[in-house]
């Protein structure tokens, strides 16, 4: 508590001190009309907003004090074209504008400079200047009447020059036309000009909306590069570090954008700083300010996510003290397409809180906690003007449940997108495998080898199977059972089979549509402290591919690598790429913290692929492991053994193989109901297609109902992203929907060009 009351303290003296950034409004003191003309229309406007400004004279200002560090917008009123040292000026309003900063300009820019300098500036307004400057009588103005106090004057000598408008955002709110069309008012979000005398009437009044341009320019919809920015402080603890970490791997994962920033650093930043973020997540304990800043941003559409204690947030009036023991965390079922039971996703999970909680109507609750007794909720948001606040309990952004997460957080928004790869894998773990002849159990009253097992009931199905859900199996086999890490490499093992079904299994295998990869000489894993000598790594399993290509009668190139065990660290992982450099894809293990056990690219080319999802039973869990990657970017890896049936870690309730294939089919038959958009892949057919989404950068543009998505055009096409939208999309260009869930707002759209526009229709 102590830590948190000095942090408070820390973020009310900074910004005490050093305040927001202000809107800086320049005028020239020989002329005096400019400060006449801020101090009458726009300085009271400013006072009244609150918004915090400075008023220089651009005669006596240093030019490189002109920063987004202080500055989050300038105005300027000038009627001379002269100016000292006018390209350093112009310069700076470039590089302002740029990083992120807004220019409008009521008359001229104030300069005589080279032409080249001014288009410098004005093409990042969307605007170019074309010069022809002449004085016309005879002409017709068109304006934006809403923009307009009382109608411009048409029968008074008009100067005008020649402007070219090219920017997706610029509006024209007056021109001025006869044999061509002059441009006098224009408005981007960067910002634009009042040309000329084109604001006032014959008599000198103003007549231009001045307060409506004000609020136009400092009010702007943000979310326009659809970034996440997540607060922190250097003083968090364990449990904030992991969610943080947590938090970017989510959004690494849904190719989202994001940002962390200290909270000092937050509360420095304007509401311009701002527009670029659909989502603020508070996701530490230092004290939360409440700032017109936030405010404004939420106002506009923006997300404000707590992920923090309930009593540091604006819903601490609910809460009160308790101490209750949760066993189990309930998403709604309206979060994704399937869940793990009737009423959404459950993940059974024991722990404590210190709190209990009661929302009301307005609020829409996304998961809770709960034991036989109570129902806390855990995720919830609400409507505020034309944004969003939200509180997710910070304790359960955890790796089982990530796409869930996510999906909590695209849910707290009107629009909001997310990537998917669009591919799943199905690898069969050690098969094919050396058999024994050993009894291994009855069925109707014969006894079955292992050997009879494996190649006449289990392979005969599996490949039944195949053929029904129209699926490409990767098979990982492991040569030998041995345990040895010395030479000799030999492989007796695969000959004890007394109708030779191993390699003929593997012959059959490596003529057919399916993939034949490797899960090591034996089932050692590629660790140090199991292979004293890394040689011996290199010999065994060249060795295995010798051995390999020896059966199937050609070279064999195996790209799949499955470690034995999920086991591996970075001396197997370096001396298996050298032992077999065409391997692209290791196999290891998703759902702990353990090395690689992430989906990331190693040494510029390979790809480790962690399995998310194994096994049969208990059905709610596959599902659940499922949702976990295939709610977070639109994949999952299913392993099945071919001696399942005989573990006892894999079959604890000692189910036949009928039962086990029965559940097999329940869950495939509601995956390809429920996703026929998604896409079967061998691991080496799903790998460029990893390989380009792990590394490909998405851009974002949203400007009021469209949404724009730029990818490289050397992108792998088709892409896909997923997109909940309370609002129904009307156009697209650039992809289609190819699946739309009602229950969920959730469109899945093919991306076919390096640029993908969508319309909503509000």
């Amino acid at each position: 508590m102590k830590k948190i009351l000095l942090i408070l303290f820390f973020i009310l003296l900074f910004i005490n001190l050093f305040g927001q950034k202000k809107l800086l409004l320049l005028y020239k003191n020989s002329e005096q009309y400019g400060e006449y003309m801020f101090k009458y229309h726009i300085i009271p406007l400013l006072e009244k907003y609150d918004i915090d400004y400075a008023l220089s004279n651009i005669e006596d200002i240093n030019y490189y004090k002109i920063n987004n560090k202080d500055y989050f917008g300038i105005i300027s009123w000038y009627y001379s074209p002269t100016l000292e040292n006018s390209n350093l000026y112009l310069r700076q309003l470039s590089s302002f504008v740029e990083n992120g900063g807004f220019f409008f300009f009521f008359n001229n820019l104030g300069v005589t400079s080279d032409i080249r300098e001014v288009n410098n500036l004005l093409n990042k307004l969307g605007i170019h200047y074309m010069y022809d400057y002449k004085d016309i009588n005879n002409y017709n103005i068109n304006f934006k009447k809403d923009f307009f106090i009382t109608s411009p004057s048409t029968n008074i000598l008009q100067p005008v020059e020649k402007y070219i408008t090219f920017g997706n955002n610029d509006i024209i709110l007056s021109y001025i036309s006869n044999n061509e069309s002059y441009p006098m008012i224009i408005l981007s979000n960067n910002g634009g000009g009042a040309i000329f005398n084109s604001f006032i009437d014959k008599d000198g009044n103003v007549i231009f909306n001045i307060e409506k341009l004000i609020l136009k320019l400092i009010n702007q919809k943000v979310g326009t590069q659809n970034k996440i920015l997540i607060i922190k402080t250097n003083f968090d603890d364990e449990r904030f570090l992991y969610s943080q970490n947590e938090l970017t791997t989510i959004f690494k994962y849904a190719k989202l954008n994001y940002e962390l920033i200290n909270v000092d650093e937050f509360y420095n930043l304007s509401y311009f700083d701002l527009i670029p973020y659909s989502y603020i997540i508070w996701n530490t304990d230092a004290g939360y300010i409440k700032t017109k800043t936030i405010e404004r941003y939420i106002n506009n559409g923006g997300t404000f996510i707590f992920s923090t204690n309930i009593y540091n947030t604006p819903w601490n009036i609910y809460a009160k003290v308790d101490n209750i023991d949760i066993s189990k965390i309930v998403f709604s079922k309206n979060l994704f397409p399937i869940g793990n039971d009737e009423n959404g996703s459950v993940y059974n999970r024991n722990f404590k809180i210190s709190f209990n909680l009661s929302l009301n109507e307005k609020h829409t609750t996304l998961a809770y906690l709960e034991n036989n007794n109570v129902k806390i909720p855990a995720i919830w948001y609400e409507k505020i003007n034309n944004g969003y606040i939200g509180y997710i309990y910070p304790y359960i952004i955890f790796k089982a449940v990530r796409g869930l997460i996510l999906q909590s957080i695209l849910e707290m928004k009107d629009t909001s997108i997310a990537g998917l790869l669009n591919s799943f894998i199905f690898y069969i773990d050690d098969f094919p495998l050396p058999s024994y002849n050993v009894e291994k159990l009855v069925i109707n009253g014969k006894k079955i080898t292992d050997d009879e097992y494996y190649y006449e009931i289990w392979w005969p199905s599996i490949k039944k199977f195949s053929e029904k859900y129209n699926i490409k199996y990767t098979f990982v086999t492991p040569l030998s059972y041995n345990g040895s890490s010395t030479p000799p490499f030999e492989f007796t093992e695969f000959f004890v089979s007394k109708n030779n079904y191993p390699y003929k299994t593997m012959r059959e295998i490596s003529n057919s549509d399916f993939e034949l990869g490797l899960h090591g000489y034996n089932h050692n894993s590629l660790t140090k402290d199991r292979w004293a000598n890394p040689e011996n790594i290199k010999l065994s399993l060249k060795a295995a591919i010798k051995f390999i290509s020896n059966i199937i009668g050609h070279d064999a190139i195996i790209s799949s690598y499955v470690a034995p065990n999920n086991l591996i660290d970075e001396f197997g992982i370096n001396n298996l790429l050298q032992a077999i450099p065409t391997i692209k894809t290791v196999g290891t293990i998703y759902e702990d913290n353990s090395y690689l056990s992430e989906y990331e690219i190693r040494n510029n080319f390979t790809i480790i692929i962690p399995r998310s999802t194994y096994g049969y039973y208990p059905l709610s869990k596959v599902y659940l492991t499922t949702i976990n990657t295939l709610a977070n970017f639109g994949t999952f890896q299913h392993f099945i053994h071919s001696d399942d049936v005989f573990s006892k870690d894999r079959n604890p309730k000692n189910l036949t193989w009928d039962q086990m294939y029965n559940n097999l089919e329940t869950f495939y038959n509601t995956i390809k109901n429920k996703f026929p958009w998604l896409r079967n892949q061998t691991a080496s057919e799903a790998y460029p297609f990893f390989f380009d989404y792990l590394t490909q950068d998405v851009k974002y543009e949203y400007n009021e109902n469209n949404l724009t998505v730029i990818i490289p055009d050397s992108s792998l096409f088709p892409k896909f992203f997923m997109i909940k939208s309370k609002m129904n999309i009307r156009k697209i260009s650039g992809g289609k929907i190819i699946h739309y869930y009602r229950d969920n707002n959730l469109y899945i759209i093919e991306m076919n060009k390096n640029i993908l526009n969508i319309e909503f229709l509000r």
